[in-house]
């Protein structure tokens, strides 16, 4: 009788455990259907991205973006002064995207030779835009809180960004 109790809770335990292991498939029959378009904007939005803005009383401000399929990017920025010297700093964190909003949660950042993580907590960390256009050549998107709107191209896996002079620092 013990060996029968014994074996029965073995195969209930086990049986349980299979029927609840979670993955993405199995979380599929949970979650609506993603449309074709939805996946076709993930896709698009994977790989390297440049734009470029003035900020500041005229400050330039550049920056590029590398997206992975997976959902994390890395982002540089560089700004180019009055005096010509460029500040930079890089920051990576996790993207994904929601109907017509795109989202990013800051994660960590390097600048000025220092490297450290951020604060999840904190709300301002993440940041939620309103898609405008979106095609395999340009993105554009507007800051929900802020208003502010930004254009990227699509550029070749290998661009960088120009250090135009030899007062470039990183800040």
């Amino acid at each position: 009788m013990k060996k029968i109790t014994l074996i029965l809770i073995v195969v209930i335990t086990c049986s349980c455990s299979t029927l609840f292991k979670s993955n993405s498939k199995n979380h599929v029959r949970y979650s609506p259907q993603l449309s074709n378009s939805e996946v076709a904007k993930w896709k698009t939005l994977t790989g390297r991205w440049y734009g470029s803005t003035l900020v500041n009383n005229g400050l330039k401000r550049e920056w590029l973006i590398d997206r992975t399929i997976d959902g994390q990017y890395s982002i540089e920025f560089q700004t180019t002064n009055k005096d010509g010297s460029i500040d930079e700093q890089i920051e990576y964190g996790e993207w994904g995207i929601s109907g017509d909003i795109y989202f990013t949660i800051f994660k960590s950042f390097s600048m000025d030779g220092i490297s450290d993580s951020t604060d999840l907590s904190d709300p301002y960390n993440r940041d939620t835009y309103k898609i405008l256009k979106i095609n395999d050549k340009v993105f554009e998107y507007k800051h929900i809180r802020t208003g502010e709107k930004f254009k990227t191209q699509k550029v070749e896996p290998t661009f960088q960004l120009e250090k135009f002079n030899s007062t470039y620092k990183k800040i």
